[in-house]
């Protein structure tokens, strides 16, 4: 491989997963920042949201740990078999619909021997329409401090560590050549 591909490729290995982390940070400062002064307890960012299932009410389709990433729509777009995400008090269920009576929808966790209260449409929060495995638990870890000085560290090593490298050979090769 040539030397000025050989550049490249090292640059994009070190600036595309840099800008992706970069990116996600400032999401994730948005979503805090938009919770904090809104009080809104499920922060979008053009009507989607990232969130943790930490119940296994919803297995084998979604396990404790994976993220499910929702959609806002309107009420009337939600059908049974749809999995969605609700509002009951300060708490968000993440449940299948299967069943409507009365303009009321009834959810149930595929897991769950029993339905749950009904719903008002205005509690819905949006529509699962991705879900992640395990992103979750690397989430919680990383709102610790502990994981936050973890990601802290990782962001400097990934700045600096290529001039560190690049000193390293610089001083191997005056050791080589003496």
């Amino acid at each position: 491989m040539n030397e000025k591909r050989k550049k490249t490729l090292i640059a994009l290995l070190i600036y595309v997963p840099l800008g992706f982390l970069t990116l996600l940070i400032i999401i994730n400062f948005y979503l805090g920042i938009n919770k904090a002064v809104t009080h809104n307890p499920v922060p979008k960012v053009w009507g989607f949201a990232p969130l943790i299932v930490l119940s296994g009410s919803m297995e084998p389709a979604i396990y404790p740990g994976d993220v499910v990433i929702i959609r806002e729509q309107a009420a009337e777009k939600y059908k049974i078999g749809d999995v969605a995400s609700y509002l009951d008090g300060r708490t968000i269920f993440t449940h299948r619909i299967v069943g409507e009576e009365n303009g009321m929808f009834v959810l149930k966790g595929d897991n769950n021997n029993t339905a749950d209260d009904t719903v008002r449409p205005e509690q819905f929060v949006g529509k699962v329409l991705l879900t992640i495995p395990r992103v979750g638990v690397a989430m919680v870890f990383l709102k610790r401090p502990a994981g936050m000085a973890f990601l802290a560290l990782l962001v400097l090593l990934y700045i600096y560590g290529g001039n560190i490298c690049v000193k390293v050979k610089k001083a191997r090769r005056r050791e080589d050549g003496k």
